[in-house]
């Protein structure tokens, strides 16, 4: 699963293939043992747990790169890497 991006901690990440458990564009955030699965296009947390401050930073983080997510999505359920947050697409 590659890291797309990182910030203070949390890593980002995007499964090649990831659309059939969930369905919905997703991201996989970890911090330490910590794993939750969060939708890009509501926010919404889907599965799993980041401690209060950590989940709010993520789903700001998401929120903010929507659009740029969303097109990495499109690559990575294509089997395509979908790159880096913040790569010019």
């Amino acid at each position: 699963m590659p890291e797309i991006d990182a910030l203070l901690g949390l890593s980002f990440c995007m499964y090649f293939f990831d659309n059939k458990q969930h369905k919905l564009p997703h991201l996989h955030v970890k911090y330490g043992g910590y794993e939750l699965i969060i939708a890009i296009e509501s926010g919404e947390c889907l599965e799993g747990y980041l401690p209060n401050k950590h989940r709010k930073r993520a789903e700001n983080h998401i929120a903010e790169h929507r659009e740029q997510l969303m097109h990495m999505w499109q690559k990575a359920v294509n089997g395509e890497n979908p790159g880096k947050l913040g790569d010019i697409c």
